[in-house]
């Protein structure tokens, strides 16, 4: 039997979701054509968009829970689908539904989701959310042609209105495409991705597999310093950046890159020595910069300041010297670069020189090599060259570098001849090795073939001594290097926002960002709610990328303390992932609207009317858990932010409380909604101290009880009032009741709503009897789940009964 009721509360949870979807009911409207024998109610169409946020406040506490049973997630669907019934704007209930949906293996609710989706996409939706749907689809086909199906539905029915869905889409099209081998339209499919979504790194990925021809240097540049804007902490991307910049001799460009990662890896690691992989590319790039080269000495003040020697660091610091007209500054460079690799040398690997000042001074390597390049191309000295080149050589000489070295060095003391077959040709091609081939070439008469060969070697590394070198032979033919592309037609190619900003500009993140956590008024009355607003503000020069990769992911936690009356840590209070635009421009921020009197916070402020309450709440963006469960932001330099409200215990008089209870027979809905909440409270609050003792000082008169009873007990009552609007209350006062004991005499009196005409009065019944009562409900729920009306009442009463045959009945506490 509990098989077959499952079947049910399945085919009907789905139906119902479906035509809740195309927004409209199983017979057109919620009461029409009753089955035989089933009692008929009021058909007219109902709305109160307070019961609607209450159902929705039952399914989010359903939807906290850490394993969901199946039943479980049926009860909250259903209760958001009679939510979306009370209130059509129930703009809150569709990500709620989603998520219930993707946490459920044992069901395929593929088409239910497809028309959540329908509703829900917007440009501001989450975009984490709805790919995790796109995936939930995809997964459940198992041909590429099911696949291409859901995809293209997906594309008619959300396509256009989301720019980073537009490009998830088409990305999953292109992919199907290059799987069945239709290059043609994978690349359209691709090529829409990217353009819609230039942070989209599969789509370009794939892009670049499919037609490289058709990514031109330009492009593959943009692309890597959008990777840069997209996570700025990423050394990797701003180094290849800077290398790519370099290849492109676009030096002003990789200059800037690389200082960039030399403050980048400063922010880092801070304390640690300025690596070579930075340095000295960087000192190389600000040698052959239009604007930069003063810079060449600062990089090697700094280096030497910290402790180092590195003679190629001292060579372009020398170069750039030189270049500029301080020829005395050039030579003194070039002989304290001299002294002190001498001295290293002869010191051995792997030892330190101290001044007169006691600073000691380390070297990352130092041979025969360094010498003989540094006179060959540094401070050029043809004997110094030759002499060094002969020893590097006779130390490695299966070394191409000291081969090649040995040749130039030749050549520079007019023994050409003597560089040929055994030191270059046998050796394996070099920058340098080609340099001299290329000299060969022109003392032999191959203009044209020394030409090409020296091309060849600029090629190599255009930015390096040996690559000034062949230029400088290039000239001397009257031959004009030319670059693979200038900065002017760079920039003309580049988009509008990147144009003014595409030399990136270190920024630590806390001057990036900004966090704001507020929330209007520091005190809270009884039954408030916290609303507060997150807003990240991008305080850069350059839009906030927000992704997985990005310097932000839009992953939010919220942690409150309670302090006063009652103390309590409450971790994880609320956890969600804000991802509803691409990029935040700068000056701008990224705002979303958080409710904070949720799951156990809300339980104890509503279930504690009369203790005074001090709550801190702390913002965290990106949470790191530590090894000891400490919570941070993963920018660790963006601390967390805290709000605080105070909520005054309520001083309650007999006289307050019985005019609270007159408010029932005669009060307006609003007063009887707060009173309803007031005396659930109240309930809950004696139940605490019955349990726990007096844990705060509070009133509690020997007439309390006995008055809380009779409001919700008494024909004229919280639970039984025929007024107009008096549905709304009853709804409200039962899902107050949820998590107190229902003893029989009050059981009998919720009962009494199983007979009301408005179906979100009995389905709230249902609920409440079938989680609170202490009784045995399985024939009531059979019955209701046979005869009422109301295909959501039906439904939840037979997945209660499901789940109670199962014993899994859990009530939100």
């Amino acid at each position: 039997m509990v098989k077959d009721r499952s079947v049910a509360v399945l085919a009907t949870v789905l139906c119902l979701a479906a035509c809740a979807s195309a927004q409209v009911t199983l017979w057109g409207d919620s009461t029409a054509a009753p089955a035989p024998g089933r009692s008929t109610r009021s058909s007219q169409t109902l709305v109160s968009h307070s019961v609607a946020d209450r159902f929705t406040e039952i399914a989010q506490e359903i939807t906290r829970a850490e394993q969901l049973e199946q039943s479980q997630a049926d009860q909250a669907i259903i209760l958001l689908l009679a939510a979306q019934r009370l209130k059509r704007q129930a703009q809150d209930t569709e990500p709620l539904l989603l998520e219930l949906a993707l946490r459920q293996t044992g069901r395929d609710y593929s088409q239910q989701v497809l028309l959540w989706l329908q509703s829900y996409v917007a440009e501001g939706a989450d975009h984490v959310l709805i790919s995790r749907a796109i995936q939930y689809l995809l997964a459940r086909q198992n041909a590429p042609e099911a696949r291409q199906k859901i995809l293209e539905q997906l594309v008619g029915r959300i396509g256009n209105k989301n720019a980073a869905i537009d490009s998830e889409l088409a990305t999953s099209l292109g992919i199907l495409a290059q799987q069945r081998g239709d290059a043609k339209a994978a690349r359209f499919y691709l090529l829409q991705a990217y353009q819609s979504n230039p942070y989209n790194p599969m789509a370009f990925a794939k892009l670049a597999e499919l037609a490289p021809d058709d990514i031109g240097a330009a492009t593959y540049l943009e692309h890597l310093r959008l990777l840069v804007r997209e996570n700025p902490l990423d050394l990797d991307a701003v180094t290849n950046l800077a290398r790519y910049a370099e290849r492109l001799e676009l030096y002003d460009v990789a200059a800037g890159a690389y200082r960039y990662g030399a403050e980048l890896f400063q922010y880092l690691y801070p304390g640690r020595p300025l690596p070579p992989e930075i340095y000295l590319p960087w000192a190389i790039a600000c040698y052959n910069s239009e604007r930069q080269q003063d810079l060449c000495g600062q990089i090697a003040d700094h280096i030497r300041s910290r402790g180092s020697f590195d003679i190629l660091l001292e060579a372009v610091a020398g170069r750039a010297a030189a270049r500029a007209g301080r020829d005395e500054e050039a030579r003194r460079l070039f002989r304290q670069a001299e002294q002190r690799a001498r001295q290293f040398l002869e010191l051995g690997p792997g030892r330190t020189l101290m001044d007169p000042q006691g600073t000691l001074t380390s070297v990352r390597e130092m041979n025969a090599k360094h010498f003989a390049w540094f006179y060959c191309f540094a401070d050029p000295n043809a004997e110094m060259a030759l002499d060094w080149a002969n020893k590097g050589y006779a130390a490695e000489p299966n070394s191409p570098a000291a081969a090649s070295l040995l040749a130039y060095a030749l050549g520079m003391n007019g023994l050409l001849e003597w560089a040929t077959k055994s030191l270059v040709a046998s050796h394996g091609k070099t920058q340098i090795s080609e340099l001299v081939q290329g000299q060969i070439l022109l003392s032999q008469g191959d203009k044209a073939g020394a030409i090409a060969m020296l091309k060849a070697s600029i090629a190599r590394d255009p930015g390096s001594l040996a690559a000034e070198r062949a230029k400088e032979i290039l000239r001397e033919q009257g031959v004009a290097h030319v670059t693979p592309i200038s900065a002017n037609d760079l920039m003309a190619q580049m988009s509008q926002d990147l144009r003014h900003t595409f030399i990136p500009q270190f920024t630590p993140p806390n001057k990036r960002i900004e966090l704001r956590f507020s929330h209007q008024g520091s005190e809270l009355t009884y039954g408030g709610d916290i609303e507060a607003m997150i807003a990240i503000a991008n305080k850069g020069l350059e839009p906030l990328v927000i992704s997985d990769s990005g310097l932000f992911t839009g992953r939010l936690r919220v942690d409150a303390r309670v302090r006063g009356d009652l103390t309590r840590q409450i971790p994880n209070l609320l956890s969600r992932t804000i991802r509803t635009s691409l990029t935040v421009p700068p000056g701008q921020d990224l705002t979303t609207t958080v409710r904070l009197n949720t799951g156990p916070l809300q339980r104890l402020l509503l279930s504690s009317p009369q203790a005074s309450l001090e709550i801190d709440f702390a913002l965290y963006v990106d949470p790191f858990v530590g090894d000891a469960g400490a919570v941070r932001n993963r920018l660790a330099d963006l601390k967390p932010t805290v709000l605080s409200v105070r909520r005054p215990g309520m001083q309650l008089s007999g006289q307050y409380v019985r005019s609270r209870f007159q408010t029932i027979a005669t009060g307006q809905q609003a007063q009887k909604l707060r009173t309803a909440r007031l005396f659930t409270g109240l309930l809950k609050e004696q139940q605490a101290m019955a349990q726990h003792g007096t844990l705060y000082a509070y009133r509690n008169s020997a007439w309390l009880p006995g008055l809380l009873r009779s409001s919700f007990l008494d024909d004229s009552g919280l639970l039984l009032g025929e007024g107009q609007g008096d549905w709304v209350v009853r709804v409200h006062a039962m899902a107050g009741l949820l998590a107190l004991p229902i003893d029989q005499e009050l059981a009998t009196v919720v009962a009494r709503s199983l007979n009301h005409p408005h179906w979100p009065v009995r389905l709230m019944a249902v609920y409440l009897l079938a989680t609170g009562s202490q009784g045995d409900f399985g024939k009531v729920l059979d019955w209701v789940g046979q005869q009422d009306a109301n295909e959501l009442v039906r439904s939840l009463a037979m997945s209660l009964r499901s789940a109670d045959s199962k014993n899994s009945l859990v009530a939100p506490r």
